[in-house]
């Protein structure tokens, strides 16, 4: 279709200020949505863009004036019913009339057995402005939406309310709805600076209204003038930001048009733990904290207004005098919470409600040091650092009962290492309880020694199987105590870690099923949910039908890496190996009972099972000598079907030759299940 055919189309929709958290996600399914409607509305479109403040959500393309043309059929009757004695009948006229095609013209087309009368035409073709009258409304409507809102007596509901909408068309005002608000020549500005409405015309007109308004519809730009402009700011006093990534996508989309500007605070409150400052600052304010070049904290912070306006040094003292009240109490808490070493909070925890059903945090720490004396001689922990460790639990969780974790949660294991470090405790306790979380995410950093790796390790254990044995479990995108995320630090500890050794995470888990009186279903449930999430953070690295052969075998994961690398180097020859297992597989499922001992009869029966023994009784490690021995097995097993009725009519043969069977298979899956590949 020429370009002359095509005009342009511009949606503006206003609304209350949207959360920071949605206004990204919301771009995204407005622009998706639209482009689809359009689609499905034969319009073509190119050069479309989208952009999302607080206050609007905006599309513009360039989109054909007018529907593709399409053909449709349309069925009419029966031909039996359409003519008598080859007279059309007056349901045959009428048919031909309502459709606009000649009786001549009409088709034949048979359906389910049956002919029909049928008729081509070509289907209504609309303008893009008649189309764009509801396109607004239906898109809204359609959208996914994290949570919604009523605002008037219509059911009307989305995000926020919905407050103003434009339609353009080149320079025509197009009329439409949405959501109960009717469309008009007009926009807003930021709320600070512009909160008139300004009359548009034309899409021209609306990028100047927008820049007079005082509102960067790009987000992009909007964090890039917070990035330049605070580090110039910090620059001023010598220091530098360190932008955190989730607090400048939040503050460059709580502001239309962003004035980041310089604030400060009394050097007394340095004094403060950083991390409770840095708290204070990025999560309860979000204020960007300034640093020196060693990275301490310098008494400065760079905050964003929204617009510009003319009293921007009021706006500066009230941000800092909010600071500094917040900042005093914290100062008043941590020097209450010194008044006292953080293992004296130890037998409050006694009263502290972990979850209603599994009891209080002092439960939990009992069920740990409980798990840890039945695998004591797993670890082979020094007589030292065996005390470091019991110390470590019984201090893990001490930072809840603190006033500075009560004012500031999200400081808990962080405060209590500092507190810890402050009492004098070792520097590996210390450790322990500030990467009690860790690691929460894929690349995260990991523990760095034994008693931090093995406290994390038996707190996620117990708080999986605990869970589980209660029936709480992740359902669909339902997971209220985060437990997929515990489920990947327990997978990660166990396969980068070496603290399991050369035990497994089932051993470990059946051990922890039992603490909570659960059993084997337990167990399995969620060793499946640990191996999922093991998967689902290496599915990058590895095919996905790799990861789930190797660990639906149990071994210990620090050897992870080395069965993946050995089935990668020997796939293209495992093929047969492949087709042997599935076969042996298939039959031997018929077996009835299984006995200790095999008595063979001499000749290929016995010859399999020698080598079956063989390759079963390979090094547990040394795969390679199990492949070899996969080498000499595989011929005679292709001459055991060839020579031997595995079926035999008699019970008890059959039966031995099933159990033979059962062994082979079991040596073939040793190490890998070939049916996942």
């Amino acid at each position: 279709m020429p370009k002359s055919k095509y005009r342009e189309l511009l949606i503006e929709v206003g609304v209350e200020e949207i959360p920071s958290r949605y206004v990204e996600s919301l771009a995204a399914d407005f622009l998706q949505g639209v482009k689809e409607h359009l689609t499905r509305a034969r319009l073509d479109f190119t050069h479309e863009s989208v952009w999302c403040t607080p206050r609007r959500l905006g599309f513009q393309a360039r989109v054909a004036a007018f529907q593709t043309p399409q053909q449709e059929v349309v069925r009419g009757p029966a031909v039996a019913v359409g003519w008598q004695d080859g007279v059309p009948t007056p349901a045959l006229v009428g048919f031909a009339r309502r459709v606009g095609v000649s009786i001549e013209a009409l088709d034949r087309q048979m359906v389910g057995g049956n002919e029909y009368v049928t008729a081509t035409r070509a289907k209504p073709v609309a303008s893009v402005e008649a189309i764009a009258q509801s396109l607004v409304e239906e898109v809204l409507s359609a959208m996914p939406k994290p949570r919604t809102m009523r605002w008037d007596e219509s059911d009307a509901r989305f995000v926020r309310p919905v407050r103003w909408l434009l339609l353009l068309l080149d320079n025509v005002v197009v009329h439409g709805d949405a959501l109960g608000v009717a469309s008009a020549g007009k926009t807003f500005g930021n709320r600070t600076d512009h909160p008139e409405p300004i009359v548009v015309g034309s899409v021209a007109e609306y990028w100047k209204a927008l820049e007079a308004g005082r509102v960067e519809a790009d987000g992009q730009r909007r964090r890039q003038v917070i990035v330049e402009e605070g580090m110039r700011l910090a620059r001023s006093v010598g220091g530098h930001i360190d932008f955190d990534v989730d607090l400048l996508e939040e503050v460059a989309n709580l502001v239309e048009w962003p004035t980041p500007f310089l604030g400060t605070f009394s050097a007394e409150f340095l004094q403060i733990p950083a991390p409770i400052l840095v708290t204070s600052m990025r999560v309860h304010q979000r204020y960007f904290p300034v640093r020196n070049e060693a990275g301490a904290l310098l008494p400065y912070f760079v905050a964003v207004r929204n617009g510009v306006g003319d009293s921007l040094d009021l706006v500066r003292h009230g941000n800092e005098k909010v600071l500094r009240a917040r900042l005093s109490d914290a100062q008043y808490f941590f020097s209450k919470d010194r008044q006292r070493r953080l293992i004296d909070h130890a037998p409050e925890l006694a009263q502290v409600t972990w979850h209603a059903r599994l009891g209080t945090y002092q439960d939990k720490i009992n069920r740990i040091k409980s798990l840890f004396t039945e695998t004591k001689a797993w670890w082979g922990l020094e007589s030292t650092v065996e005390q470091l460790f019991l110390r470590s639990v019984d201090l893990y969780k001490c930072d809840l009962l603190t006033q500075v974790v009560s004012e500031f949660p999200e400081l808990q294991g962080e405060m209590g290492a500092i507190y810890a470090r402050l009492d004098g405790e070792d520097s590996r306790v210390v450790e322990a309880i500030a990467d009690q979380y860790r690691p929460a995410f894929a690349d995260d950093r990991l523990p760095p020694n034994t008693v931090a790796q093995l406290l994390g390790l038996l707190d996620r254990v117990d708080t999986l199987t605990a869970f589980y044995s209660v029936d709480i479990r992740p359902s669909g995108s339902e997971d209220p105590f985060g437990l997929r995320r515990v489920a990947l630090g327990l997978a990660l500890l166990a396969a980068q870690t070496p603290i399991l050794g050369d035990h497994t995470i089932t051993e470990l888990l059946t051990v922890a099923a039992r603490q909570t009186a659960s059993g084997q279903e337990v167990m399995k449930a969620v060793r499946s949910l640990v191996v999922a999430r093991l998967i689902s953070v290496m599915e990058t690295r590895w095919p996905v039908e790799f990861l789930e052969s190797v660990l639906a075998r149990d071994f210990p994961w620090r050897r992870l890496h080395e069965r993946l690398t050995f089935l990668q180097e020997h796939r293209s020859q495992a093929e047969v190996v492949i087709t042997a297992y599935k076969r042996v597989k298939r039959i031997a499922r018929h077996i009835v009972t299984k006995s200790a001992a095999l008595d063979l009869e001499a000749g290929i029966e016995s010859e399999l099972g020698a080598a079956a023994r063989q390759a079963l009784a390979a090094e547990e490690n040394d795969l390679q000598a199990w492949w070899d021995a996969i080498g000499q097995l595989l011929p005679l097993i292709a001459q055991f079907f060839a020579e031997v009725l595995v079926m035999d009519p008699d019970p008890n043969v059959r039966n031995r030759r099933l159990a033979l069977l059962l062994d082979v298979q079991q040596a073939l899956g040793r190490y890998f299940d070939w049916e996942l590949l």
